[in-house]
């Protein structure tokens, strides 16, 4: 009985260490070895950034109330509520002591959590489960819809002896306060006649990325092609064409060209745009209680990026076409370590799991053709944008333990969910329209 009682009073001394926090955070802090995945220089000269997340136990069936016999830590024996006792070398009063353990395990016990039985307490965030229950709603919303043509664009006028016309998407934000994509575009198309008979396609698609509360467009594309009839026997055209690539808001690829030929204009490319580790700033990720003694746990969450683009031309005088075909894979990652509060002897914090953020490709193409049809030339106009890719799949939890010693360690764990989700599966043509246009009529 005696020993049975000592493993539970082992649990329950934890409480009274609230009341020398102080001293044994400076313990802590000396004895760096029990951190895992801890970068110590940015947790130590980078304040965090509060993300005022809130975090409640993973509910289980409530437990009947027991309060703890008052009995002295080292001896066992019945104490009274004014007595001394020692707790891992403090003393104070066993009615402080047993109020605090008492009202700990009353907590605890309304969640189904005792500290006589458990080692492992589960948390959940409330916000971040609730944003990505939203973020499930809207995918299936949109996936329902597909493929869809997209809002007309902003912009697109066209002189009087030209016609044309655009359109555009945007996905939204999916995901939640850690990690998130969104995806947007547009493109839009112009055909003159008679002065000379010419034609234009244009477009542009940003992939934006968020990491805790920093949002970045992390790639930008955008390009445009157009071709003038110069003559018709031979056929000769004059073309001209543009690409800008841009990765977190600096131009790495833009090759631009023009000139004359007879026939038609061809070209194709396919380059790395991007190796890169990008981190959020040092954020809490949230305050739990181990043991009964409040810990906070700082952070990063980032993604190891590499993309690439591969983009090709076909210029003609009665067509053009232009693709662009973005691929790669992203891998979310985060660190933890013991901020503040950690009034346990020993302490150790970090991470579990991966996420899947991007992997797969976006293909968009846009094409347009003259024909002539009942005494009119008409200009026939397709974009399409599909998509392979699979993004924000993975579970990554935090967790943070704590030990006191009594009669040998006694140590227990808190988890942390930071995100888990399915994420974007997508093996379809997401986004479609197509049209034909009354250039001229004679």
């Amino acid at each position: 009985m005696m020993t049975q009682r000592n493993g539970w009073l082992a649990v329950g001394f934890s409480v009274a260490l609230i009341l020398q926090s102080s001293a044994l955070f400076a313990q802590l802090n000396s004895e760096s070895s029990l951190a895992q995945n801890t970068p110590g220089d940015i947790s130590q000269t980078q304040p965090p950034v509060d993300l005022n997340l809130t975090w409640e136990l993973v509910p289980r069936t409530p437990i009947k109330f027991t309060p703890f016999d008052m009995v002295d830590p080292n001896t066992g024996k019945p104490v009274r509520p004014d007595d001394l006792i020692e707790v891992n070398g403090v003393k104070m009063r066993a009615g402080d002591f047993y109020r605090r353990l008492n009202e700990a395990e009353r907590w605890l016990n309304a969640h189904g959590y005792s500290l006589r039985t458990d080692t492992r307490f589960e948390y959940f965030s409330p916000e971040l489960e609730s944003q990505i229950a939203d973020s499930e709603r809207r995918l299936r919303e949109l996936e329902q819809k597909m493929p869809i043509e997209g809002e007309p664009a902003d912009n697109t006028f066209a002189p009087a002896a030209c016609t044309g016309d655009g359109r555009a998407f945007d996905t939204g934000w999916y995901g939640n306060s850690l990690w998130g994509i969104r995806f947007y575009g547009s493109g839009n198309f112009q055909a003159c006649y008679p002065s000379p008979l010419s034609a234009s396609v244009s477009g542009q698609a940003v992939l934006s990325g968020r990491l805790a509360n920093f949002q970045v467009n992390i790639a930008e594309a955008t390009a445009n092609a157009s071709g003038t009839l110069a003559g018709l026997f031979p056929l000769v055209l004059n073309y001209n064409y543009a690409i800008n690539v841009r990765v977190f808001g600096n131009t790495v690829w833009g090759p631009s060209g023009s000139g004359i030929v007879q026939g038609s204009y061809q070209n194709s490319w396919d380059w790395r745009i991007l190796s890169y580790n990008w981190s959020s700033p040092t954020v809490r990720l949230g305050c739990v209680s181990v043991l009964g003694i409040p810990i906070c746990i700082d952070g990063q969450v980032g993604v190891n990026i590499a993309l690439n683009l591969a983009a090709s031309l076909d210029i003609q005088a009665s067509a053009q076409t232009a693709t662009a075909r973005p691929y790669g894979n992203a891998t979310g990652w985060a660190a933890a370590w013991i901020g503040a509060n950690a009034g346990i002897a020993r302490a150790y914090a970090g991470v579990r799991g991966t996420l899947n953020f991007l992997s797969g490709s976006l293909q968009g193409t846009a094409t347009g053709n003259f024909s002539v049809i009942s005494n009119c030339l008409v200009y026939n106009f397709n974009a399409q944008l599909g998509a392979n890719l699979t993004a924000l799949r993975g579970q990554v939890d935090a967790f943070a333990g704590g030990c006191i010693w009594f009669f040998g360690w006694r140590c227990a764990e808190a988890s942390l969910r930071l995100f888990s989700w399915d994420g974007i599966n997508w093996n379809r043509t997401i986004g479609s329209f197509s049209n034909s246009y009354n250039v001229y009529c004679w």
